[in-house]
């Protein structure tokens, strides 16, 4: 697409035709109406174990964080396998992508220092700061809906399975150690809760936690309510 001129759009304009004449485009320029299909996993580039690690050092990631993250790694790379053994996620089309799962999961909350001593939604900044570092669209989706879908929860929906285990993933890790729900939540109350408002939005994150458990239970064939981890798979009854 060609701008001529410097002449920035300004997004005043209602139509998006006059929007292109505006930015000196024809219309063949516009981008299409309809989403495209799905792109490749390997559309874009994927960090590796050792870049996220890179980047958790370029934005002074704590130790505690880094702890937390690593464990919501090891357990939405269970939930991906477990997906994929069945059949139910193809790594080779647009549903799951191993490499894509782990690099969101390390970096879902690369924001989160930060806005804890500055202000701001984690979730928001660190999905910024994951697509700039990244080039890649799908994982920064993950990173910014770790803490909220805000569509219903369907697991077939291909396209949103990895943001999905990675919600959940992580609404199954307190600190640095695999917990159930109620757990989990309940000291997500008690360090956050300080306004009726926020107690009450995280009890619909627990709601919705609950949900994308029973759709991915279902979906897997695994009770996960209480499953854990052994050798890096799922576990069911493990505590």
């Amino acid at each position: 697409m060609t701008v001529t001129g410097g002449m920035p759009f300004t997004g005043d304009a209602e139509n998006p035709r006059e929007a292109a004449a505006i930015r000196c485009m024809t219309p063949d320029d516009l981008p299409p109406i309809s989403f495209a299909p799905p792109a490749p996993p390997d559309a874009w580039p994927v960090p590796d174990a050792a870049a996220c690690h890179a980047l958790w050092d370029r934005y002074a990631m704590p130790d505690h964080i880094r702890a937390h993250s690593s464990m919501v790694a090891d357990m939405a790379m269970a939930l991906a396998r477990a997906a994929m053994a069945d059949g139910t996620g193809r790594e080779d089309g647009a549903d799951l992508h191993l490499p894509s799962v782990l690099a969101c999961a390390l970096l879902h909350d690369i924001a989160k220092d930060y806005t804890i001593r500055f202000g701001g939604n984690h979730a928001q900044l660190g999905g910024a700061w994951t697509l700039h570092e990244t080039g890649n669209p799908r994982i920064a989706q993950g990173v910014m809906h770790h803490v909220h879908w805000p569509w219903q929860v369907d697991v077939a929906v291909p396209q949103w399975l990895m943001p999905l285990i990675i919600i959940y993933a992580d609404k199954r890790v307190k600190h640095d150690r695999l917990v159930k729900l109620e757990e989990r939540f309940d000291d997500l109350i008690e360090r956050y809760g300080r306004t009726e408002r926020i107690r009450e939005r995280i009890r619909e994150s627990h709601e919705q936690a609950v949900d994308i458990e029973r759709a991915l239970s279902a979906r897997l064939g695994v009770p996960l309510h209480d499953a854990g981890l052994r050798g890096g798979q799922l576990a069911a009854n493990a505590g």
